[in-house]
């Protein structure tokens, strides 16, 4: 591979992960002009320009990851955009943490990475205005054909791709969220994923290379394996389908949450 993970996921997030990210945005973030707005878990930053551009001039997004080189990444495609900034950081390290400046705390496909989600929770609500709204997406488990991908194409690293994960229900993501404090959340549902489609074999195994920060690894898919695999997706003439939006084997969900703070914490 000549591409470092970063390089990739930055690719991959442009289709796959970019589509269910600016839906979310569309249909339940719903950003204002000269809105402040923290994306945390911002990878390299394609959504986070989105969000920019809705606020306008007058509005500032802030872009934080744990990931120094997609920090890097994002910084370099977009110095251009004034009301925008990237900070490498977390969800226990951000600025403004604890100081009541956003009006939208915003996360996509970063929660479920994420360990100890009650003190994430505490610190977005710490973190918002009194008015300020958290919008997360985020999965609750693992996807059948995530899962097998590990275990039949990278069996060598499964387990430690497994320890990547840190999946919570939306059951204990609500519960999570108004013990922070939060009095309201205006949404919680599941949804279908959107992105989930791959023209090649190829671009799918650099997916789930760059997604797991270059833990799978490609070069141990055998044709054996791939074989394997890949038969579920065959139909009889031979055809293959990556569309893992709705599989006759499963149908992809992903949890979106929206709560608003009306207060702050009643201790």
């Amino acid at each position: 591979m000549q591409r470092s993970p970063a390089e990739g996921y930055q690719q991959a997030s442009l289709s796959e992960q970019k589509v269910d990210g600016e839906d979310f945005i569309q249909t339940d973030v719903c950003p204002k002009a000269e809105d402040v707005i923290l994306d945390l878990g911002c990878g390299t930053g394609e959504l986070s320009a989105y969000l920019a551009e809705l606020v306008g001039p007058e509005g500032m997004v802030t872009g934080v990851d744990p990931d120094k080189e997609r920090i890097q990444l994002a910084k370099e495609g977009r110095s251009q955009i004034e009301n925008l900034s990237f900070v490498e950081g977390s969800a226990i390290n951000f600025p403004g943490i604890g100081a009541e400046v956003y009006d939208i705390i915003f996360s996509n496909y970063a929660l479920h990475w994420m360990t100890n989600k009650q003190q994430v929770f505490n610190n977005m609500f710490e973190s918002l205005k009194v008015g300020g709204k958290v919008a997360v997406q985020h999965m609750s488990y693992l996807p059948l054909f995530d899962y097998n991908a590990y275990v039949l194409l990278n069996p060598e690293n499964a387990e430690r791709i497994f320890r990547l994960f840190h999946f919570e229900s939306k059951t204990k993501m609500e519960r999570y969220c108004l013990s922070a404090g939060f009095d309201e959340i205006i949404r919680s549902f599941d949804t279908h994923c959107k992105g989930l489609v791959f023209e090649t074999v190829q671009e799918f195994l650099e997916w789930q290379w760059s997604t797991t920060c270059g833990l799978f690894n490609p070069s141990l898919v055998t044709e054996e394996r791939l074989k394997k695999y890949l038969a579920p997706y065959t139909d009889e003439d031979g055809k293959l389908s990556l569309d893992f939006r709705g599989t006759k084997h499963e149908k992809v969900t992903v949890c979106r949450l929206t709560a608003v703070k009306k207060d702050k914490k009643h201790l």
